[in-house]
């Protein structure tokens, strides 16, 4: 059921969660001094929903450009149908955020 690789190095697992967690900290740490020191203004939004929303369009161009090279290199076995999943959810929460939004203005 696992990957060779994982059950060679469990310990990379628990490696990755650690740093999950040690970046959650670091995040909380970032926003309650940028609270104290009022740097979310509304420029700040207004910038940050900007960068969100070209990073969303480029990562669907990236997920597309990925789609072929994965079949390619890997053929259609998990990492294809993963990416799909991903790329389904990537749409599925676009299409939500988008019907929200119209909804809400």
């Amino acid at each position: 059921m696992f990957s060779q690789e994982f059950l060679e190095a469990p310990w990379v697992v628990i490696i990755l969660i650690g740093n999950y967690l040690f970046m959650l900290a670091i995040f909380v740490m970032q926003r309650r001094i940028g609270k104290k020191q009022n740097r979310y203004d509304e420029r700040y939004y207004q910038v940050n929903n900007r960068a969100k929303g070209r990073t969303w369009d480029i990562m669907l161009v990236i997920m597309l450009i990925a789609w072929p090279i994965v079949i390619i290199f890997d053929g259609i076995s998990f990492a294809f149908f993963l990416l799909t999943v991903l790329y389904m959810l990537h749409c599925l929460i676009m299409g939500i955020s988008t019907a929200y939004y119209n909804a809400k203005d």
